[in-house]
């Protein structure tokens, strides 16, 4: 980390550990086969890792389930279980429902509180969306060097091509998209996946902080 930089926009820190590691891809034969996860039974579950922060949660899993390769998802995830992996049992729970006599249903949407069913609906919808669009399974990808914590990539093939943005800073920040006009040039409208907002202009988009 440069000295005065913040973590977020350093080059060993925030989105550039992502920019950096993607980078060495090419050392495997085919990088759409590895297999991608933010947590599992060893480790602490990805909530607790970014401090209960739903917006940090939504990125993980954004970045989880249009990355290249493989995601595994761990079980509970959609559902915002959490803990720390000390001793391992405490990221093993079990899952809330199934059983005559559970207190708790996570099954149904009635049986999870309204931030559990924020955290669910968002993992169907991009789940979905993974599952009904090939680009995201074996598209090509194509990363851009993150600037003031935004990290953009794209992934592509023939038919579409799905542009990710994610800011790591704490505030709102409007993107200029001439840098990208490698992978840009000819699109001149695009749709979020999540909203579903219409976007008649892309040269220059808004960011959540």
């Amino acid at each position: 980390k440069e000295v005065g930089t913040p973590a977020a926009t350093g080059w060993d820190g925030g989105p550039q550990r992502f920019y950096q590691t993607l980078a060495q891809d090419v050392v495997y034969e085919d990088p759409t086969k590895l297999v991608t996860f933010l947590d599992n039974f060893d480790h602490n579950r990805f909530l607790s890792e970014v401090g209960d922060d739903l917006d940090k949660y939504k990125m993980g899993l954004t970045w989880l389930l249009t990355t290249r390769g493989i995601p595994s998802l761990y079980y509970g995830t959609e559902i915002l279980m959490k803990n720390f992996a000390n001793p391992d049992g405490l990221v093993r729970s079990d899952f809330p429902g199934g059983w005559s006599g559970d207190k708790e249903n996570k099954f149904t949407a009635s049986g999870r509180n309204a931030q559990e069913n924020e955290a669910f609906n968002y993992v169907k919808t991009l789940a979905n969306y993974r599952k009904n669009n090939e680009v995201l399974q074996n598209g090509k990808m194509t990363q851009f060097i993150p600037e003031n914590g935004i990290y953009v990539y794209f992934r592509y093939n023939a038919a579409k091509s799905v542009m990710m943005v994610m800011n790591s800073s704490d505030k709102e920040e409007t993107l200029l998209t001439e840098r990208f006009s490698e992978r840009m040039n000819g699109f001149t409208r695009a749709e979020n996946v999540i909203s579903k907002e219409k976007m008649g202009s892309l040269n220059s988009i808004k960011i959540p902080a």
